[in-house]
């Protein structure tokens, strides 16, 4: 399913539904919500630290490797921007912003109204998106589901706090611990 909805989205960007993209890609097979990737490292590495050449290309292999990652695609965006290339820009920016509105299902400020993500790094790019800074988070249960509590500071010192809706993330990372689960990249039943 996921393969399918991703040719769509890569031939109707963006004008796509973001949210089912996401979810789709968290439903395969092998999907781990655990650790970020290498090259997302390198990537937000060399994007803080300024170097465009190797952001780009790291952020290139992110989208190659996790099409949904928001955070890639404004990467990739700013990158591309700083070298001229206005046009794929905007479309890595329209991408990175479909996919951060995915996320806010609702405000945020509520448990009520958490925010959806498939994994916690969304929470983080959200974060970024917004422009707060995460102080501390703490799991939170209530209503039978799980939420995420981060407590954020915004550009001016001013305090929040926004919920997560983190029931997919945590059923997501208990199939992974049963035995016989995916691991590694590994067929199911078989270690790698």
């Amino acid at each position: 399913r996921y393969q399918a909805l991703l040719a769509q989205a890569k031939s109707n960007a963006p004008n796509v539904d973001w949210g089912q993209l996401r979810l789709a890609y968290a439903d395969r097979p092998g999907f781990s919500v655990f650790a970020q990737s290498a090259a997302k490292r390198l990537m937000l590495q060399a994007a803080n630290a300024g170097d465009c050449a190797a952001a780009l290309k790291t952020a290139r292999a992110v989208i190659e490797e996790a099409y949904v990652d928001p955070d890639a695609h404004l990467v990739a965006a700013y990158c591309e921007d700083a070298a001229g290339d206005q046009a794929t820009a905007k479309l890595d920016r329209d991408i990175g912003a479909g996919l951060i509105k995915s996320i806010q299902t609702g405000d945020g400020l509520t448990p009520a109204s958490a925010f959806t993500v498939i994994d916690v790094e969304e929470e983080y790019a959200l974060m970024r998106a917004l422009g707060l800074t995460v102080q501390s988070q703490a799991l939170v249960q209530q209503d039978g589901h799980s939420y995420d509590q981060l407590q954020t500071t915004d550009a001016k010192g001013q305090r929040g706090v926004c919920f997560f809706l983190v029931d997919r993330v945590l059923a997501a990372e208990a199939a992974a611990m049963r035995p016989g689960a995916v691991s590694e990249g590994g067929p199911p039943s078989r270690t790698p």
